[in-house]
């Protein structure tokens, strides 16, 4: 099962065809992004990082900027509308579809970018590479170690495509059209939900010249992220025996103010604090902080602030604070790529703090819009499970098109 590619490959229908990824004809280019991006640039061009690509999309919310002579001089990482980007390190392996939305953009070292100029084989491409089975094949390609694990060009221009008849392809891939559209739509939604509860606390917080000045210390209890004596595993698995670990990338790359799972777990005996459901995780980058919510415990690693509220009420409006907050308390972390957070600095960072009634009344509006998120977020987890099964039914033969 380690590597049983190879034998699904030979198990395909008549009339399928295995090829390298360079020996398609309507490939054009298999490249990476800029090795050399420089400093951030408030109003540079948009530059698309393996942090940005996560759940088959590219996330622009916090986009990171390079300087337009930079860009200039790197044609050939620059991405267009229709391309294939895939995280060459790191979490190698995980794509996304370059929309119109980052048409232009650049890229960084981190980010592999496949273009094809047929756009139903462009269409079959994005659903194999973004298949688990390549997913698997890309991490036992890669070299390095754990945390800067590399998929080297060489090995991606080598990866197998297994390209079906040009008639099952065309029905299949309405199929998986239809899917893809309910899905962008559930996320559409979670998206407006979270820009409405964000909107929501901006208008509240205009009459907060007559709230009193609080230090952030003084409302919660703070505690640093440890560094673990073990490494944490993969979470593919969920026990009693397990708890979920909360690394800085799990806060900078989520999409939503909220956590229910990260990709890795430790033992729950390994003698690590827990935070428990409703506390703030908080981490830096060098264009922001980041906050979210923890709906599940977690132990939370080097490089996160734990805050624990005092009530569910506290917790949404402090959510909701940093969130808003986010370009100013960058200046709170310390390193020159701001990647660590500074416990003190950001206990000292003063807030206006409103009324009970003020912050019950926001939590109870903000929570019905969260509930609203979550529930286009299960609907997606369904819909990706069927994906899933649809996907390799089509590659056994099972699906008759």
């Amino acid at each position: 099962m380690l590597d049983d590619l190879p034998e699904r490959l030979q198990r395909l229908a008549k009339g399928w065809v295995v090829q390298r990824l360079d020996e398609l004809q309507s490939v054009q280019m298999i490249g990476y992004g800029i090795t050399r991006p420089g400093d951030h640039v408030g109003n540079g061009v948009g530059m698309i990082r393996a942090a940005d690509i996560r759940d088959g999309r590219v996330d622009s919310g916090h986009p990171r900027r390079i300087a337009h002579q930079v860009h200039e001089a790197n044609l050939r990482s620059q991405v267009q509308d229709g391309d294939i980007v895939m995280i060459l390190v790191g979490r190698v392996g995980d794509v996304a579809v370059v929309t119109d939305e980052f048409h232009h953009w650049n890229t960084s070292r981190t980010v592999g970018i496949i273009r094809a100029t047929d756009p139903e084989e462009r269409a079959w491409l994005s659903l194999w590479l973004g298949s688990l089975e390549i997913r698997r094949w890309c991490e036992r390609q890669a070299t390095g170690s754990t945390l800067h694990r590399t998929l080297s060009l060489a090995a991606l221009r080598n990866l197998p495509v297994p390209m079906p008849p040009v008639g099952p392809r065309s029905a299949f891939l309405r199929i998986m059209k239809v899917l893809d559209e309910k899905s962008a739509t559930n996320v559409r939604i979670a998206d407006c939900a979270t820009e409405l509860s964000d909107a929501r606390f901006a208008l509240r917080a205009q009459d907060s010249k007559e709230w009193p000045e609080q230090p952030i210390g003084a409302l919660v209890e703070l505690q640093a992220g440890t560094a673990l004596g073990t490494r944490p595993a993969k979470n593919e698995t969920r026990n009693e025996n397990v708890v979920a670990f909360a690394a800085p990338a799990d806060v900078l790359q989520s999409d939503l103010p909220h956590l229910y799972w990260t990709e890795r777990s430790v033992a729950a005996g390994d003698g690590v604090a827990l935070c428990d459901p409703g506390s703030l995780l908080v981490a830096s980058r060098d264009d922001g902080v980041r906050v979210v919510r923890t709906e599940v415990p977690v132990a939370a690693g080097r490089g996160v602030l734990v805050l624990r509220p005092n009530s569910a009420a506290d917790s949404c409006w402090l959510l909701h604070e940093i969130r808003c907050r986010s370009t100013e308390l960058v200046a709170n972390a310390q390193g020159s790529a701001g990647r660590e957070l500074s416990l003190r600095a950001f206990a000292s960072t003063k807030v206006r703090w409103p009324p009970h009634e003020v912050r019950m009344q926001f939590a109870r509006l903000a929570d019905l819009l969260h509930a609203r998120v979550r529930i286009s977020q299960v609907e997606n987890e369904t819909l990706h499970n069927l994906r899933s099964r649809i996907f390799d039914d089509f590659l056994n033969g099972a699906i008759a098109l």
